[in-house]
């Protein structure tokens, strides 16, 4: 059955050798980090994301963010001023994601993993096109644990909010038998340059087989049409349940195993919305806090992890900052399990 997850370093299984026991071919700096802010929430629905990043640094022990150095990518400066139907800021998203590629292609190039504290979750295509610059021919294993599958497209989306979206860009997603939306051909043509992003204009960029879905429980049917159509490996709560986080660790792990490097975005609405309610989009029946602890513990444990993404904090929507202090407990537990650094 593969590898126990808590066994990594020093056990591999001949099944698991090709992944677990893999040399990250980047750089070579395994536990060197380097934290870049996506400091943007052109991508939700409601504003505020593009202070989580500065928020949960400040709740983060100082102990633990000493020596890391620190690259911020700001949107405040971006104009916000376009507004496209199905597709709405979809301009300034792109001027601040194609930024963030060249801060994590850097990070990358000069020996650090990139821990990635992003406002809104449509940043998480920023990772996935740094890497495809980077390695065009391997393949990216991307673990996307979040209430929603952000998976719609400017043709489906029935808000235009494109945090919804960053997936079915990677994914190379465009007009299907899914949509219903008539849009327009400047949205048409710049969500080509959206699925496009990077200096290598990569298209797609993320094979569905590559793809894990966790703890997703909140989709409109076009995206559920998606995901069972592309086969994509998905856990549901009720899956939760019945593995146990230990199960969906080695899973998830196993299903990707031929992957070279792997991706992780924690969405902090994966959580239960008891923990807090401090994101854009609750969800209930989410992650506690020891689950969400074991998880990341588990995958930030991998010796080809690539890049971690934690994302959607927004300190406007919670009293006295329960949101940032839960991610950053969770964090904080998370890395003294774990061996990202």
């Amino acid at each position: 059955m593969g590898i126990f997850l808590f066994t990594l370093h020093s056990i591999c299984s001949p099944r698991a050798k090709s992944y677990i026991c893999r040399t990250p071919s980047y750089g070579g700096f395994v536990n060197n980090v380097k934290i870049i802010t996506i400091e943007s929430d052109f991508g939700a629905g409601k504003k505020g994301a593009k202070l989580g990043p500065q928020a949960l640094l400040k709740e983060l022990p100082k102990q633990l963010l000493e020596n890391i150095p620190i690259d911020i990518i700001s949107s405040s400066e971006i104009a916000e001023e376009e507004h496209h139907e199905f597709a709405l800021h979809i301009e300034s998203i792109l001027e601040v994601e194609n930024r963030a590629i060249e801060a994590i292609e850097k990070a990358v190039v000069d020996g650090f993993r990139p821990w990635i504290i992003s406002g809104d979750h449509s940043n998480g295509l920023a990772a996935i096109s740094a890497y495809k610059n980077l390695y065009p021919k391997n393949n990216l294993g991307v673990i996307w644990i979040d209430a929603h599958a952000d998976i719609h497209t400017p043709y489906t989306s029935p808000s235009g909010n494109m945090h919804g979206m960053p997936l079915a860009a990677a994914l190379g997603i465009t007009n299907n038998k899914n949509s219903h939306n008539k849009v327009d051909k400047q949205v048409q043509s710049l969500w080509k340059e959206m699925i496009e992003l990077g200096s290598k204009k990569i298209a797609p960029k993320l094979n569905p087989k590559d793809l894990v879905f966790i703890d997703i429980r909140d989709l409109e049917v076009e995206e559920t049409n998606e995901i069972k159509e592309l086969e994509i490996k998905h856990f549901l709560p009720a899956n939760r349940k019945d593995l146990g986080i230990k199960g969906i660790l080695q899973e998830t792990l196993e299903h990707l195993s031929h992957c070279h490097h792997i991706l992780v975005s924690f969405d902090v609405d994966s959580m239960d919305p008891s923990i807090s309610s401090g994101t854009g989009t609750p969800v209930h029946d989410g992650l506690s806090r020891d689950e969400a602890v074991e998880l990341l513990s588990g995958f930030l444990s991998i010796p080809n992890l690539f890049s971690f993404e934690i994302t959607e904090i927004n300190p406007l929507l919670d009293r006295h900052n329960p949101m940032e202090i839960a991610a950053a407990n969770v964090l904080e537990e998370t890395f003294k399990r774990s061996t990202f650094f």
